[in-house]
């Protein structure tokens, strides 16, 4: 995470020429294909997928892996952990009494019925709910962004339908992987900290500026 706000993705310099496909007004210069003017950065962005919201900061082409990686082991986070909890809580309950305490969490109306004060065993209930509801939002930005990464598009692409036609192949989806993780992409996933260039025709495009 802390790579990823810190790994500047912003266009530096003007166009040496203006073989691109559009002029950004705000920055007086010319951008290649996927990148975008954020106005909270004040900057236009290299392949811009997103403002991320927990970085503060634009996710592009120098920052993406770091993003996904994030996304990635947050979600492993959150399935061990809720894998833990839910053993936790069924261990502090007799054999139908997790299933009432669920009911009077889901619909309040029915401590009317069942009248009992909350007690720890709910608050326990109440935590397992939370973990599940972590682990469906972290994996479905997860599968969201993967899925991006093996299409070779943007979350703006996606809002745009833009990129509608998409090679199934296992050679186009390892290209658009590489694109983002780097050359040496197998050790990228497993260490943040790995030195995996971007492909020279991923830089180019970036680095004409």
């Amino acid at each position: 995470m802390i790579l990823g706000i810190f790994t500047d993705t912003t266009i530096k310099m003007r166009a040496r020429s203006h073989n691109c496909e559009e002029f950004c007004e705000s920055c007086q210069m010319y951008r290649p294909a996927k990148a975008w003017h954020c106005k909270k950065c004040n900057a236009c962005i290299l392949k811009r997928d997103h403002h991320c919201f927990f970085f503060s900061r634009c996710i592009g082409l120098r920052n993406q892996r770091y993003y996904v990686t994030y996304l990635t082991y947050i979600f492993i986070s959150m399935v061990y952990s809720t894998y833990f909890n839910f053993y936790y809580v069924v261990s502090k309950y007799d054999e139908y009494e997790i299933y009432v305490s669920v009911c009077r969490i889901v619909n309040p109306f029915l401590r009317y019925l069942i009248p009992e004060p909350m007690g720890m065993k709910d608050l326990y209930v109440f935590f397992l709910f939370l973990n599940v509801g972590l682990v469906i939002w972290s994996g479905g930005l997860f599968v969201f962004h993967t899925r991006n990464v093996l299409r070779g598009e943007t979350s703006h692409e996606y809002k745009e339908n833009t990129r509608s036609t998409f090679r199934n192949n296992l050679s186009a989806m390892k290209r658009n992987f590489i694109n983002v993780f780097g050359e040496k992409w197998y050790i990228a996933l497993v260490w943040p900290l790995a030195n995996s260039p971007l492909p020279e025709t991923t830089e180019d495009r970036g680095d004409e500026y």
